[in-house]
């Protein structure tokens, strides 16, 4: 299966404002979906989209009798599930941050360019370190010279 498709406006909108930006963090690990009907599903999260939908592959589904059936891939419809195991190995904050990366590049905190006019203090304040910059090195070249000057 090829979920490389890219995700829609609504489904952007669902992982910027929903905890399933988490659910996103957690492909490729192994967890355990609670289902509503108490039943679970461990497995390996192969695909999260922003809707909370989740395909899982080398699962074990365990109904609520403790049944337990094996399945190479498991669908599991987001009014399904009550709560998704997160495995202790992935920190959440860190998670959440790259995976907004991930998804929208603005979120990227080297590319954070904040173009604003400058205000007439601020220039003034630029201009002046320049020029204090400039006398500071034109005082160490002096020195520089005087020093090897007596040598």
């Amino acid at each position: 299966m090829n979920f490389d498709t890219k995700p829609s406006t609504r489904e952007l909108h669902s992982f910027h404002n929903s905890l399933a930006i988490l659910l996103k963090a957690v492909e490729g690990h192994k967890t355990t979906v609670d289902l509503r009907n108490e039943s679970f599903v461990y497995g390996t999260v192969e695909q999260a989209d922003g809707f909370m939908n989740v395909v899982m592959k080398d699962c074990v589904f365990t109904d609520p009798r403790g049944d337990r059936f094996p399945f190479d891939t498991f669908f599991v419809h987001a009014r399904n599930i009550r709560c998704v195991q997160i495995p202790a190995n992935i920190p959440i904050i860190p998670a959440i941050r790259h995976e907004l990366e991930s998804i929208n590049p603005m979120f990227r905190r080297d590319n954070v360019e904040v173009k604003q006019k400058k205000t007439f203090r601020e220039k003034r304040i630029k201009d002046k370190l320049k020029d204090d910059k400039a006398a500071v090195q034109e005082i160490l070249s002096k020195q520089e010279t005087s020093d090897s000057e007596r040598l």
